[in-house]
């Protein structure tokens, strides 16, 4: 379950007055939707309409929102008059119990609807067995236009996800990924970093390899890449913190 929260602040276009109005209190209506590869998506108009304390000019805060897949806000258009804004509307997850990450997938269909839940509940990532952390990154890359393979299980190490981006002149960057479901207190130390910039001086290897973990780093593990490694651009290392904002972001 959801519902639609934050607050918008507002500037009147013709006299500057200003004042924040919470998205509790706007009206809100779903208009229409259609059936998609994943699902159902339903749209919603968040409106509130009102007239400038100030100097009387109508101010229309109008948003349009989709809902696709379920439960995940998909996009936000800003279809306001009257004033200039900042904010958006956005999801507010709404649990009645807590529930286990085995629970979740039974409630889930799907890695996107997973990644919906996860946000509410990021303490699940912990949960999650190797493989279906592995699937969470894969697909927050994929969401964001990245070519993504999730590759076999192997000794090797080095690219649980290689990934491909292709920027606006069509040139690729090639990232291999390295994920690393670890319990809290179990961080990752400089021999597996190390270990993972090693891949990137392969025959075929990427332009950047990413180190993601449900855990941290030690010390010595940040000072490698910072210190020790050619460039800052060939590595990073993505915690705990880090898949949080990733998922939040997706």
């Amino acid at each position: 379950m959801w519902k639609f929260s934050g607050s918008i602040h507002y500037t009147c276009t013709n006299c500057s007055d200003s004042a924040e109005i919470p998205v509790d209190g706007f009206n809100i209506e779903c208009t229409g939707g259609s059936e998609r590869q994943m699902g159902a998506e339903n749209i919603y108009e968040i409106s509130y309409e009102f007239e400038c304390i100030k100097c009387g000019q109508p101010i229309s805060l109008t948003f349009e929102a989709s809902e696709y897949p379920v439960e995940c806000l998909n996009f936000v258009i800003n279809n306001s008059t009257g004033a200039e804004t900042t904010g958006e509307p956005e999801f507010e997850y709404l649990r009645d119990a807590i529930y286990s990450a085995e629970d979740v997938l039974q409630f889930y269909d799907s890695i996107p609807e997973l990644i919906s839940a996860l946000k509410s509940s990021p303490y699940l990532l912990r949960e999650l067995t190797s493989r279906e952390f592995e699937e969470v990154v894969a697909e927050v890359f994929r969401g964001k236009g990245f070519t993504v393979d999730l590759t076999k299980k192997t000794r090797d190490g080095g690219k649980d996800i290689i990934a491909i981006h292709t920027d606006g002149l069509g040139i690729q960057s090639k990232y291999f990924i390295e994920c690393k479901h670890y319990a809290e207190d179990n961080h990752i130390g400089v021999g597996i970093v190390r270990a993972l910039h090693g891949v990137k001086n392969t025959k075929d290897g990427p332009n950047k390899t990413i180190l993601a973990t449900t855990s941290t780093f030690t010390p010595e593990a940040r000072k490698f890449v910072e210190n020790e490694i050619e460039s800052k651009w060939d590595m990073t290392l993505a915690d705990y913190d880090d898949i949080v904002k990733w998922l939040n972001d997706y």
